[in-house]
């Protein structure tokens, strides 16, 4: 799934006031979260299609929204090694020719090499060669308003001037007054800050959005370095401090993002928005909401505040009447979105609270201390990013019966390219129809069916989908082979879709070994390179079913037993990998009869109103461990759905069937590891 993530940083004089002297400060924790914002969102993008831009929202001067990921590129010195490996003396030398030619051919004559030497910092010396070699507008401007009038040349071609300066020399023109220290000094302070002026993007100015990948190397400062360090954070601040703290054009920037989430290559990426500001604009208008709605981004609304809070981890339903008017523009900006589109189940799991009035809830969250804000991105991320189909239905069925079959008389080896596709079939087919409230007819037994897809198509292997195409009509269920797209919005919908694959013998030697030795590993190229394999490699195939995903990767369970890999379920970078092919299997309200639609409107709010008090109630919920008969709280309990490990005696056992918090606590576990 390939994601479109915007961020609007509002570093503005009002944000300024509302979090105090730490955005300000070097190190200050707030200060570390404008930068870490964008680093949280995109830390976990292992995907090339992924593409982020980042807004500055406050800029001082006349351009109030800016581009910030490029202004960071900009800034930094370029990686020319003659000007970083020189000397002081031949960095400056550079620097005077330079300016010589570039309408200043006096320069050597007012400011000499001794005094230059003496005031001029090595750093300084680097950060204005690399602009002068690298911006013209940096350059002319240096000229024109950091140089005293006595350095510039008379109208003379640049050609020229060398020579005609040279010979009105030679034939007596009076020498000019030579620089002071404190005239030096001067030059190269308004040097540098234009040289900060002049990095400054202006969004469009050239391309905002970038991959994902090189977002983060301009952030942490170099390729592959693991993360963003406060030195890193210091330096990225002293970078943008001199053009921030100005006014809070909200309006202007939603109006420059919704431009961004048009640009017709991201017509199909999953589009997010993450806003952190105080919520005080300082522009008139409306903001462009419904057009961004169209555009189907997601938006979430980070609130910052330096008032106290009784609930930061809360996700609100309605606005409350004692919130400021700052307050309730970030709450009307962010989206609303039907519960079920939350994994509600791993964010309950980490300690928030989730309001479900009328069964719908708003993306917006209120921060007072910077430490939160990690949270609040893992939520925003996990909103667009991260799905699972099997946690509303651990009350009602057990995951055994399809992970175990190595158990039941089918090995994992006679599985592949054998009797996998009885299992992957039947296991669809029986969490479809498992979906349907009061079924007519009831729920047809999951070993009733494999079994009688055996039966009928043996135990050497079989299509998957025709299998699919010519048994869902019995169960009144429909089937379409769908895209990886199409197979992560029937995980979104709660739907377990088929993935089938194939690799030769070495292959699926190397995907073992691989899920042996890296029981929660995710499989990636470097592991298993499909596209080396030669074009008439014999290959067998297997199925399995994809229950959930994130921004990591996509989670598969399998069916050789809950020894192997994590608990019988296996994770992959993407699809591409193993070159996945995905069937959806479901329902449509015109597949269900008259008496199961009234089933569902008499007990699907019943069952809904169950689950969230299952999972609200994790926080509290007892579980008396088998072995040693002592009571622990279920979020302390370890292990797997089908093995858990006490938090006392540290015995391992297998959950009662009856344990249903239990089971459902070591399931969100192994999602949120």
């Amino acid at each position: 799934m390939s994601v479109l993530t915007g961020v609007l940083l509002d570093v503005s004089g009002y944000m300024e006031q509302s979090v105090g002297d730490g955005v300000k400060e070097k190190g200050g924790s707030w200060a570390k979260s404008i930068f870490k914002v964008v680093d949280d969102l995109i830390k976990n993008d292992v995907s090339e299609s992924n593409h982020v831009f980042a807004l500055g929202v406050g800029g001082s001067g006349g351009t109030a929204v800016f581009d910030m990921l490029n202004t960071l590129n900009r800034a930094k010195p370029s990686a020319n090694p003659m000007c970083s490996r020189g000397s002081k003396r031949e960095i400056l030398e550079k620097a005077l020719t330079i300016l010589e030619r570039k309408g200043a051919p006096r320069v050597r004559g007012w400011a000499e090499m001794s005094i230059l030497l003496d005031v001029v910092m090595y750093e300084e010396a680097v950060m204005i060669l690399d602009r002068l070699q690298h911006d013209p507008i940096f350059t002319r401007r240096f000229v024109e308003e950091c140089l005293p009038d006595k350095c510039k040349k008379c109208g003379l071609s640049d050609d020229m001037v060398l020579v005609g300066f040279s010979a009105l020399n030679f034939v007596g023109i009076p020498a000019q007054e030579l620089a002071t220290k404190d005239s030096v000094k001067e030059a190269v302070r308004k040097g540098m800050a234009l040289g900060n002026e002049c990095a400054l993007v202006k969004v469009g100015e050239q391309a905002a959005v970038m991959e994902a990948q090189k977002a983060l190397e301009i952030l942490r400062g170099c390729v592959g370095e693991q993360q963003l360090t406060d030195e890193r954070v210091d330096k990225l601040m002293e970078t943008v401090r001199p053009f921030i703290f100005g006014g809070t054009p909200l309006i202007e920037a939603l109006g420059r993002v919704r431009d961004l989430f048009s640009l017709q290559q991201y017509s199909d990426h999953h589009k997010l928005l993450f806003v952190l500001s105080d919520g005080q604009p300082t522009d008139c208008g409306t903001p462009p909401l419904r057009a961004l709605a169209g555009l189907g981004v997601t938006i979430v609304s980070c609130f910052i505040t330096h008032q106290s809070i009784s609930e930061p981890l809360r996700l609100y339903s309605t606005e409350r009447l004692e919130w400021n008017d700052p307050a309730k523009f970030m709450f009307r900006m962010s989206t609303t979105i039907a519960t079920q589109q939350i994994p509600r189940t791993v964010f309950v799991k980490r300690g928030w609270q989730i309001d479900t009035e009328n069964n719908e809830t708003r993306l917006f969250c209120q921060v007072n201390h910077p430490d939160i804000i990690s949270d609040v991105c893992d939520l925003a991320r996990n909103v667009v990013c991260c799905q699972d189909a099997l946690s509303d239905i651990l009350a009602t069925v057990s995951l055994d019966i399809y992970i175990n079959e190595a158990n039941q008389g089918f090995g994992a080896k006679e599985q592949v390219g054998g009797t996998c596709y009885a299992n992957a079939t039947a296991a669809a087919l029986h969490l479809a129809m498992k979906r349907v409230v009061g079924r007519d007819g009831g729920y047809p037994d999951f070993f009733y069916i494999r079994d009688d897809l055996i039966k009928r198509y043996g135990t050497d292997g079989a299509n998957t989908f025709e299998v699919l195409q010519e048994v869902c009509p019995h169960y009144r269920l429909q089937c379409n082979k769908v895209d990886v797209a199409g197979a992560l919005r029937a995980v979104t919908a709660k739907r377990p879709v088929i993935a089938r694959f194939r690799l030769t013998d070495n292959e699926w030697e190397s995907f073992k070994d691989f899920y042996e030795t890296h029981k929660k590993g995710i499989l990636t190229r470097k592991d298993i390179d499909i596209s080396k394999r030669p074009s008439n490699a014999i290959l067998s195939g297997h199925a399995v079913v994809l229950t959930s995903f994130d921004s990591q990767g996509l989670r598969l369970m399998n069916s050789w037993g809950s020894n192997w890999a994590d608990g019988g379920f296996f994770r992959v970078q993407n699809a591409n990998i193993l070159r996945l092919e995905f069937v959806d299997v479901f329902w449509t309200v015109n597949d269900l009869r008259q008496s199961e639609k009234d089933a569902y409107a008499r007990e699907g709010p019943r069952i809904a109103a169950k689950l969230m008090s299952s999972l609200k109630g994790l926080q509290s919920a007892q579980y008396r461990c088998p072995l040693c008969h002592m009571g622990s709280k279920v979020m302390c309990f370890s292990g797997h759905l089908l093995q858990a490990t006490c938090p006392l005696c540290q015995g391992s056992f297998k959950p009662e069937d009856s344990a249903d918090d239990l089971a459902l606590n070591l399931y969100l576990t192994s999602l949120c590891g």
